[in-house]
């Protein structure tokens, strides 16, 4: 168990080389924006939201890739895939649970009921692109990193001007948003709701991790 830890340590190192960078340009760039606004809360806000901001952007543009190249290393150091598959994603909940407690500590325009709840759909949405997309680079190569990459850029392009087109999609969107952050909805039935999205997502990732091929084209 041990040396399954430290191998998970070490294959995981560039992952926090990655978030170190976050949290650093988070603080800098809140003391660039508030150098003239004189108000004590707002660099607080401000780095809670760009850490936020900037986890999750890096690990939907980068954590495909960096699971494509831990699988050989994690190989490499004579890990199973089924151990492999728990260290890393017991890894990735305890790396949410951090970044969530530094959010929660600072003050924010949201309460801590609402960080909890996106950082349990973020490990779940991690989940499922560790195991979608990352197992599909692994088995591909660069073939299935272009084209996630191309998918991503039209969700994120194609959803905003599609929803004004069609309307009953931007009411969708509003309706899981206020479900997400009014309390006076049944948290219970909310959280039951993420919890099986998250079981969903777990069993993907391991039917892509148990049987995936390494190729190295990447």
């Amino acid at each position: 168990m041990i040396r399954d830890l430290k191998a998970t340590f070490e294959i995981k190192k560039y992952n926090e080389i990655f978030y170190g960078i976050i949290v650093f340009g988070a603080v800098l760039l809140s003391l660039i924006i508030t150098a003239c606004t004189e108000d004590d809360l707002t660099i607080i806000e401000l780095c809670a939201s760009f850490i936020a901001g900037g986890y999750i952007g890096m690990s939907i543009f980068f954590k495909p890739f960096l699971v494509a190249t831990d699988f050989p290393r994690a190989l490499s150091f004579g890990m199973t895939r089924k151990k492999m598959f728990i260290y890393t994603r017991l890894y990735d909940l305890v790396e949410i649970i951090i970044i969530s407690l530094i959010i929660i500590a600072l003050p924010s325009v949201v309460g801590a009921s609402v960080v909890l709840k996106v950082a349990a759909l973020c490990f779940g949405l991690f989940s499922l692109i560790s195991g979608a997309v990352g197992n599909s680079i692994i088995r591909f190569g660069k073939n299935a990193y272009w084209v996630y990459y191309v998918g991503i850029f039209v969700i994120m392009f194609g959803v905003p001007r599609l929803s004004h087109i069609v309307p009953a999609i931007r009411d969708c969107f509003a309706s899981a948003f206020d479900h997400l952050v009014n309390p006076v909805y049944n948290q219970l039935g909310i959280w039951l709701g993420i919890i099986v999205f998250i079981v969903v997502t777990l069993i993907i990732n391991w039917l892509t991790t148990r049987k995936v091929a390494v190729n190295n084209d990447l």
